[in-house]
């Protein structure tokens, strides 16, 4: 396969071996150089310039990122930190979307012995029992919150699957590479259970949810593909049975070769059910992580990178333009992270300070970015950006311990956290941006809202996580606006400014009973403005000059002055 790019499962079916560790050995030794000769390198500041014009509309800011997801998350919503971070999103707009593993099995996961759905049982005599109000609890929460669901219809419950699987290799591999004993049995229980979801929230409602036929059956053999096509097939005929409008997709895969085969089968197969050719589908999914499994144990290591993700998705992108019938279908990218394996910690695998840092957040907002510039040169559009974590650090009463989450304990947001609240700030318009290419590592994304203009401006070094190189100058101008004066609000994320884990450095890694400390904690979440700018514009075109550190962040808020202001 060759592409770079690794997949949530280390060591399980991962790109080819040998082009991993070529490229491994090749950054190893360009590492080591480059550490050795940064004390030497001469300390320029180099300049970048974007030119944004407000009339300039490229499309609907449609929040694609504001998405996330976890294993255990039908518990996770249940603890005090779940109930703070659900309230969080809600505030300030940063989920649209959720999704979890095991709605209709059993499963015991991150110290919660009852995770799954759950909603199947058979008594002594082998008569099928239903169990939907969990479930139907756990969606009406969702939706008190202003979040819909992605359903996964997965995984099968013990007395309908033809081999029980517990505990596999890596995160997630359990349970999904295993069929139906019973089609029949396995078909009617989707059937109902979608049809309690239509009786219990409205056809209406349901109609803008996704449903989902499973997630990650990479692991299956080669040979029992076809049964998992047949499991979609059934799927499909379960869902659309109760309401033709529900939308339907998958297969939520990490592998290339295995979403291409699906992409045949839906198109060109035999649709198990009706015997016709193709299967209907409202969306495809994939998975990419930008490091991986047994990865994480190497040192010096491959850096991940948000060119990585694009490079993948170009390629997915030209696999679905090799179906015509697909054209129209959406796209969702619905796991994502920087790191793989969500449960793992810094104390292990010190790399993942990584995932508590402003590395985290700048890397979310730098891929963000290139993902709209995808949509916006090469008509490929990514519907949905899911991210894989949430509060498990809170619900353990651990801080920073280096889990994918977007909180931390304390009901204390990570950077990464802010970052969503920090990009949701952006208005409903998105304005083109000319200038540096796409990519690198400085970026500006630019949207319009009644309030102003908003460029958001970033500085995001993948080979650099510490920091440690020279900052840069950006210079945005904005023209074709009033001949008047602005006020420019200005929000940044860095190592000093909005980032609750240097701050709790900075403190000294004080634990939960310091109230105090957590409070300050809290304090450094706040989006609160950074800097107030003056500036006038008599010839109708504002220039910008702005200083961003590495794996720097800032949001500068444009408006006239005397209008209303931003609520910041």
């Amino acid at each position: 396969m060759g592409n770079g790019v690794y997949a949530d499962h280390g060591g399980y079916h991962h790109v080819a071996d040998s082009y991993c560790r070529n490229l491994y050995l090749c950054t190893e030794i360009l590492y080591r150089r480059d550490r050795g000769c940064r004390r030497e390198r001469v300390s320029t500041v180099k300049t970048y310039e974007f030119t944004v014009c407000p009339e300039n509309r490229i499309g609907e800011n449609d929040r694609f990122w504001a998405a996330c997801g976890l294993d255990s998350l039908y518990p996770l919503i249940d603890t005090e930190g779940g109930e703070f971070l659900l309230k969080r999103m809600k505030e300030h707009g940063t989920c649209r979307y959720m999704r979890n593993h095991h709605t209709l099995s059993r499963l015991s996961k991150d110290g919660f012995p009852d995770a799954g759905g759950n909603v199947y049982s058979e008594d002594e005599n082998g008569k099928r029992q239903y169990h939907f109000e969990k479930i139907n609890g756990i969606l009406k929460r969702y939706l008190d919150y202003g979040i819909k669901p992605v359903v996964e219809l997965d995984f099968l419950p013990d007395e309908l699957s033809v081999r029980k699987m517990r505990g596999g290799v890596e995160e997630g591999v359990y349970d999904n590479r295993s069929y139906p004993a019973d089609w029949g049995k396995w078909q009617e229980l989707l059937n109902a259970f979608v049809r309690n979801l239509a009786d219990t929230f409205g056809r209406e409602e349901v109609r803008t949810w996704y449903f989902e036929v499973w997630n990650e059956p990479d692991g299956w053999p080669v040979a029992e593909w076809p049964l998992f096509h047949k499991l979609y097939d059934v799927f499909v005929e379960a869902v659309k049975g109760v309401d033709k409008r529900f939308r339907v997709g998958g297969p939520g895969v990490f592998q290339p070769d295995f979403f291409r085969d699906f992409l045949e089968h839906v198109e060109n197969g035999t649709n198990a059910v009706t015997g016709k050719k193709g299967t209907e589908i409202d969306f495809l999914s994939y998975h990419i992580y930008g490091m991986s499994g047994g990865w994480l144990e190497e040192y010096p290591l491959i850096m991940p990178e948000v060119q990585r993700f694009c490079q993948q998705v170009m390629w997915i992108a030209r696999m679905i333009e090799g179906y015509p019938g697909l054209k129209e279908v959406e796209f969702h990218l619905n796991e994502w992270g920087v790191f793989s394996n969500y449960e793992k910690n810094s104390r292990d695998y010190p790399v993942l300070e990584q995932r508590n840092s402003e590395f985290s957040a700048c890397f979310f907002i730098k891929l963000a970015d290139c993902l709209t510039k995808i949509r916006q040169n090469f008509g490929f559009r990514v519907n949905m950006l899911l991210y894989w974590g949430f509060c498990l650090e809170d619900s353990r009463g651990e801080l920073f311990a280096g889990n994918r989450g977007l909180s931390t304990g304390g009901h204390v947001m990570k950077p990464i956290g802010t970052a969503h609240e920090l990009l949701a700030l952006m208005g409903d318009e998105l304005l083109e941006v000319r200038g540096d290419k796409s990519g690198g590592p400085v970026g500006c994304m630019a949207a319009k809202s009644p309030e102003g203009i908003q460029l958001l401006l970033y500085h995001v070094n993948e080979s650099d996580p510490e920091g440690e190189l020279p900052p840069v100058n950006i210079e945005a101008a904005v023209s074709g606006i009033e001949k008047t004066g602005y006020t420019i609000r200005v929000i940044c994320i860095d190592r000093k400014h909005h980032n609750t884990y240097r701050k709790w450095l900075e403190l000294g890694r004080p634990d939960l009973c310091d109230t105090a400390a957590i409070r300050e904690l809290q304090r450094a979440a706040e989006l609160t403005c950074d800097e107030v700018l003056k500036i006038t514009a008599p010839d109708g075109r504002l220039i910008i000059r702005r200083r961003v550190p590495p794996q720097g962040i800032q949001l500068l808020m444009i408006e006239k002055e005397g209008e209303q202001e931003y609520g910041v």
